[in-house]
């Protein structure tokens, strides 16, 4: 399944990331790497997905959270 297909309050681990390198080197320098399990805190009218992953947010567009392929957890 993937990120963006997730409802606020779904709690997943990030399986993999298939963005090219730059996209993917950013992802894990914000903390969204195989194995983190994340939580959608919020969605935005866009198609946005707002992530909580430890004590952080991220937000993330629809068209990368389409990229990244998550497990319920």
């Amino acid at each position: 399944m993937l990120l963006h297909t997730l409802a606020p309050g779904a709690v997943a681990r990030i399986r993999s990331i298939s963005a090219d390198a730059p996209v993917a080197l950013r992802l894990r320098e914000m903390g969204l790497r195989p194995g983190i399990r994340v939580r959608v805190a919020g969605r935005a009218a866009s198609g946005a997905r707002v992530v909580a992953v430890g004590g952080a947010r991220i937000a993330v567009d629809r068209q990368t959270s389409a990229l990244i392929e998550v497990d319920p957890a």
